[in-house]
């Protein structure tokens, strides 16, 4: 059976001589692996499509009895170049389809997801745009898509609001205030400024965001909340390549 689908390259392996295995995000099935036989051919049309972050239409042979299906055809919809341009961008960019990529899966299809990850991809690759914002915006609206939306607002134990701030144990997603948090446990302590930024990002529509305004230890402290909170609920996540190098853009 032919299937067209509209798609996000996540990431590619070489096969054999010429041929690269393609992981996709698709708006139409969700994950996606395709073989494409001869990609690497230098006489290859499609050779340089199949970039992870590239925008793509794609053609294929679907076997229902199989996980990897045969490409057949492909244009591109958008390459996303700007993030060719700052290493900063591109970096960004990468860890947003690797942790896309090991969140979800295989042929479970989700529009929203993925209408998600072509907008974020778009922001980015704008030089106009604050990248560090349009990340946090695709990481928090990435959790709240798969169920694990940061609840920021009130102490887990005592249910009073977190104003002044609140602590997340390591190996915890629930926060607590300053009266019912333990002296001496491992945890990372979140300003009020910073969670009023975090909800900000998870209740709010692209255009409502409102400018952050975070010192460089708050802004550091966003990433280390972002990271742990997410690392409980989506224990692929660890050991991501792509955040080895953002680690040492932003650590």
């Amino acid at each position: 059976m032919i299937q067209k689908a509209e798609a996000i390259v996540l990431k590619t392996l070489n096969h054999g001589d010429t041929s690269k295995i393609i992981t996709l995000y698709s708006r139409e099935f969700g994950r996606l692996k395709l073989i494409a036989k001869g990609v690497r051919s230098p006489k290859s049309k499609a050779m340089g499509l199949f970039q992870p972050t590239r925008h793509i239409q794609v053609i294929y042979y679907a076997k229902s009895t199989s996980d990897l299906q045969l490409f057949k055809s492909g244009d591109l919809v958008d390459g996303f170049f700007g993030l060719e341009e700052d290493f900063d961008r591109l970096t960004l960019a990468q860890v947003m389809v690797e942790l896309l990529d090991r969140s979800v899966e295989d042929q479970e299809s989700h529009p929203g997801l993925f209408q998600l990850l072509v907008q974020s991809l778009s922001r980015l690759s704008n030089r106009e745009i604050a990248s560090a914002e349009a990340y946090w915006f695709f990481h928090t609206h990435l959790l709240g898509e798969l169920g694990f939306r940061p609840h920021v607002g009130h102490c887990s134990v005592c249910r009073e609001a977190l104003e002044e701030g609140g602590s997340l144990g390591r190996g915890s997603s629930q926060l607590e205030c300053v009266k019912c948090h333990q002296p001496g446990q491992e945890s990372i302590f979140v300003s009020g400024s910073v969670l009023q930024t975090i909800q900000n990002l998870s209740d709010s529509d692209w255009d409502d965001i409102q400018k952050t305004s975070l010192s460089a230890r708050e802004r550091r402290t966003l990433w280390d909340f972002l990271w742990q909170f997410t690392y409980h609920h989506i224990e692929s996540a660890r050991g991501m390549k792509s955040l080895k190098v953002l680690r040492q853009l932003y650590g």
